[in-house]
């Protein structure tokens, strides 16, 4: 066996092609060997194998060929180790691939799969009873959200035409899905749903047709959403169900006479055209004579040349530096292409003589031009031009377009059969339909939300007017969400509450109802809840401080739902009642036993830690840990009104007996749960035998108390810096985020300089928030600072730049650190790079000196101080990053934003 050469890169950038070829080496070097004719060598066998835990597995479809092409996605960066392999007859060789970070996000495919996740194949006619996924591969866009839109194709050629097919989108609103950490979204498209499909198909023809003909061909878009970034699918061919073909004409052709065999059309070569500027860009005049063109969408409000103190320019010289002024609404964080063209108003025609992509971080953009001899040569073609030029700027909207393959469907073609096993039907992601229960179901959930039902009431003053709970102290004067009042301390010392929503959730099945209740939790709704909703009090006579003995229920999530159960038992007093209660699904709390009637008296009632947590007719100043069914208004319920006055220990089980048949008639699962089952009593109030022949199971959930921190969270300190964050600290690393491919948290590196700039404040002098010196876009001021000249700490007045605005000012702070401090702004970039590098970068690599300087002392110079504290802000900046990701990962109840603030977790973690 000989060893053969694969020949390519072995650091491929992800989502670029790359060509690998092959060499069998060890042949050439051994003149013993006979070489092989190349025609009668097999073809070469090529597949990529990945690294797991337990060896190496196939990676990827195979290829065949001399030279073959690759294309490695996201998901290759997760690999422990990638290879290419190739075999060519016994010959074998093998070469390991380190992928690498692409530095643009982009979509670089969009594939179209069937109901199985199989792709489709080209040609292949399809149901308007199928269902297709469209799956967007995509790089550097983890977390991005991808709107796919479905198109009927009227347009010649390939690509996307949103002009010609304007009126032929299928789905007006797109369907959104995020990138995962494959560099995947997906979006199912059920073509039964979109029953205008073939009407939409068959209103417009494309140009040349008569009519739709026998198929409609449809593709797929993917647009980014935070981004322009737009990815369309090849075509697919659709079967018209609604096509009656013409026959075919017959030429007729004299006797005698035979046809002409038609000339072959030859198509002259096309001499490259000058470039013309769009016909539907903004345009902008610089000079009295330049062009002015709006922006059709409104986006690009102006472009201007102004100066260092923001006056518009109509001229200058050339080797002027002047500003380009941009101003546009709705594109922040958006790539525009700017031109610069020379207008010739004789000859009418025009010269581009600049040319370059940009990214508007603000709604008001600046950008450094300098005029150079080089523009104005280009500019000249003879006449007037020679001496004097009249430019105007060009402001396009990028677009990228791809898409997918054309599918063919058709109203005759036999549908996808949908194998078993993960499915687009199994997968989808659209809401279910439930049935109404009717009678009696097959199981329950009692939902206690933190939503309020009837509110504390306040005056101007905020002096309390009404409140339809109290309990214990919790020792806070107030608390307030939004205009939410959920806690305020009373005159006599006890703490005021309201009321809040307990809804019900019933399903005509095992597991329907749990479906229900997490589908309105995904969806922000209530919608598959029953319509009586209950008013509850949640707070305790005692202790209303934590979730503790006494306190109120603790909460719970869906994967912990707490059981309910029907108990006879005694309280403190000795007084009987029969009551529901919440336990923990354990066999302790449930006991099996052989008569279902004994199960009233049987088993334990505990919670936790906890006991003796019962729905009870009680308000919380009498409740002990357990829940309170109240009327809205806050007095007794109507269900239990009539006994309630009479506690004696005769009377007091028929208290329950009242509440608990009311709460029956409306879940009558109750009647089958653990304990109820077996027992009814025909005393004063009749409780009746129960219907179910088995146990039926009802679920509690509980929301946490919004007033009730358990999460025992650090809080920070109260000098400004939590608003500094959720100000300064979010734009930075949203500016990090969107502008590269790094960790998005290395924005603290700039956050821990502001801080020494300018600690927390939130408001800075002259807009300019990393004082830079030199001119901004409203000019220059003199203020008052403290520098190191000569090994000496002194005090002097120097110009510092001024902005019109602090975005503009931080814009500014970017551009300077990529002109004269490159190597910090690499270590904001580069995800190898630490704190140090930034700080060597600001003070030690400057292209024109040190940034910034601190007082000399403790053996350090005026740079390493300046070094040294922001190094410490770094670390005390992290420190409190983790305490707020650490505090909001413990309070969400959100499965989804558990993981996605693990992830940033994670990233902070990361940071060196």
């Amino acid at each position: 066996m000989g060893k053969l050469t694969i020949i390519g890169n072995d650091k491929p950038v992800i989502g670029k092609q790359e060509m690998y070829s092959v060499a069998a080496i060890n042949g050439w070097l051994n003149p013993l060997q006979p070489i092989k004719n190349p025609l009668q060598a097999p073809k070469p066998h090529w597949e990529v194998m990945v690294q797991t835990k337990t060896g190496w597995r196939k990676g990827g479809s195979d290829k065949e060929g001399q030279i073959v092409p690759y294309i490695f996605g996201q998901k290759s960066l997760l690999h422990k180790g990638i290879k290419i392999v190739v075999q060519q007859g016994n010959d074998k060789g093998e070469l390991i691939v380190h992928p690498q970070r692409a530095k643009e996000p982009k979509i670089t495919r969009v594939e179209l799969l069937d109901a199985n996740y199989k792709p489709i194949p080209k040609g292949k006619k399809l149901s308007y009873k199928d269902t297709i996924i469209a799956r967007a591969y995509c790089v550097e866009m983890f977390g991005m959200n991808i709107a796919f839109t479905l198109w009927e194709d009227d347009a010649q050629g390939e690509g996307h035409n949103p002009t010609v097919n304007a009126l032929n989108k299928i789905n007006p609103v797109p369907v959104l899905s995020r990138v995962n950490e494959k560099g995947m979204a997906e979006a199912v498209f059920r073509l039964p749903f979109y029953t205008m499909a073939v009407l939409i198909a068959n209103a417009r023809t494309a140009s040349g047709d008569k009519s739709e003909g026998p198929n409609h061909e449809y593709y797929v878009t993917a647009d980014v959403v935070s981004k322009h970034i737009q990815k369309a699918s090849p075509n697919i061919n659709v079967v018209n169900p609604t096509h009656n073909p013409e026959p075919p004409r017959k030429r007729e052709v004299p006797k005698g006479h035979t046809l002409s065999p038609a000339k072959p059309k030859t198509t002259p070569a096309l001499e490259k055209p000058k470039p013309k500027p769009d016909g539907n860009s903004a345009k902008f005049p610089v000079t009295t004579g330049g062009k002015k063109s709006d922006d059709p969408q409104g986006k690009i409000l102006s472009a201007e040349f102004v100066d260092k103190a923001g006056n518009r320019l109509h001229s200058s010289k050339v080797g002027t530096t002047v500003f380009m002024k941009i101003t546009a609404k709705d594109m922040k964080n958006k790539k525009v292409t700017v031109k610069i063209w020379e207008e010739d108003n004789i000859k009418w025609t025009n010269d581009k003589i600049f040319e370059k992509d940009y990214e508007l971080l603000y709604d008001t953009n600046f950008i450094w031009i300098v005029l150079t001899k080089k523009m104005f040569i280009d500019g000249n073609d003879g006449g007037s031009d020679s001496a004097k030029q009249d430019y105007f700027i060009e402001v396009i909207h990028n677009d990228i377009s791809v898409k997918s393959a054309v599918m063919l469907v058709s109203a005759d073609a036999e549908p996808t059969k949908v194998e078993s096993g993960d499915s687009a039907t199994a997968v989808k992601k659209t809401k279910l339909k439930f049935d109404k229960v009717v009678g009696l179901g097959k199981e329950a959930i009692l939902y206690i939300t933190s939503e309020i039902a009837t509110e504390i009431t306040v005056d101007k003053n905020g002096k309390i007017t009404s409140y339809p709970d109290y309990g214990g102290y919790n020792g806070m004067n107030e608390y307030k969400e939004g205009n939410k009042i959920y806690t305020k301390k009373l005159a006599n010392g006890k703490s005021a509450f309201p009321l809040y929503k307990m809804y019900i959730y019933r399903g005509n099945k095992t597991g329907e109802a749990v479906k229900k209740l997490k589908q309105d939790i995904e969806n922000k709704t209530h919608e598959n809840a029953e319509a009586t909703v209950l008013t509850v009090a949640r707070h305790a006579q005692t202790n209303n401080k934590d979730y503790a003995s006494y306190g109120p229920i603790p909460p719970n999530t869906t994967n912990t739902l707490y059981r309910v159960r029907y108990m006879q038992a005694w309280n403190h007093a000795g007084k009987e009642s029969f009551r529901y209660r919440f336990v923990d699904n354990t066999t302790s709390n449930l006991k099996p036993v052989a008569d279902f009637k004994k199960e009233v008296s049987s088993g334990a009632m505990t919670l936790g830690s906890r006991s003796s947590i019962s729905i009870d007719p009680w308000k919380s100043k009498d409740l002990i840990g357990c829940l309170g069914i109240r009327n809205s208004n806050g007095e007794n319920h109507s269900s239990y009104a009539g006994e309630i006055g009479d506690l004696s220990a005769s009377n007091y089980k028929f208290v329950y007996h009242a509440l608990n048949n009311y709460l029956e008639s409306i879940i009558p699962e109750l009647t089958g749960v653990y304990g109820r089952r077996g027992y009814s009593s025909n005393g004063k109030i009749v409780v009746k035998a129960s219907e179910y022949k088995e146990e039926i199971k009802v679920y509690a959930l509980v929301d946490p108390l919004p007033e009730i921190n358990n999460c025992k969270c650090n809080e920070l300190k109260n000098d400004g810096r939590k608003e500094y964050y959720d100000s300064f600290g979010n734009k930075v690393i949203n500016y990090v985020a969107t502008h590269t491919s790094a960790n998005k948290f290395k924005g603290l590196y700039m956050i821990a300089q502001r801080r020494q700039e300018n600690g927390f404040s939130l408001k800075t002098p002259l807009n300019n928030p990393m004082n830079i010196k030199g001119s901004g876009d409203a000019g220059k001021k003199s203020m008052s600072t403290h520098e190191t000249y000569d090994g000496k700490y002194q005090a002097r007045v120097e110009s510092f730049a001024n902005f019109t605005s602090e975005e503009a000012g931080f814009n500014g702070y970017i551009e300077l650190l990529k002109k004269n401090f490159p190597d910090a702004y690499t270590a904001l970039t580069d995800n190898s790079k630490t704190i140090e590098n930034f700080v060597v970068g600001l003070e030690d690599t400057g292209k024109k000196g040190a940034y910034a300087t601190g007082e000399p002392k403790n053996g350090l110079t005026g740079p390493q101080q300046y070094k040294k504290a922001v190094k410490d802000n770094f670390v005390s900046t992290l420190k409190d990053y983790k305490k707020i990701l650490e505090c909001k990962l413990c309070k969400t109840k959100n499965e989804k934003e558990k993981i996605e603030i693990q992830k940033d977790i994670e990233l902070l973690n990361q940071l060196k």
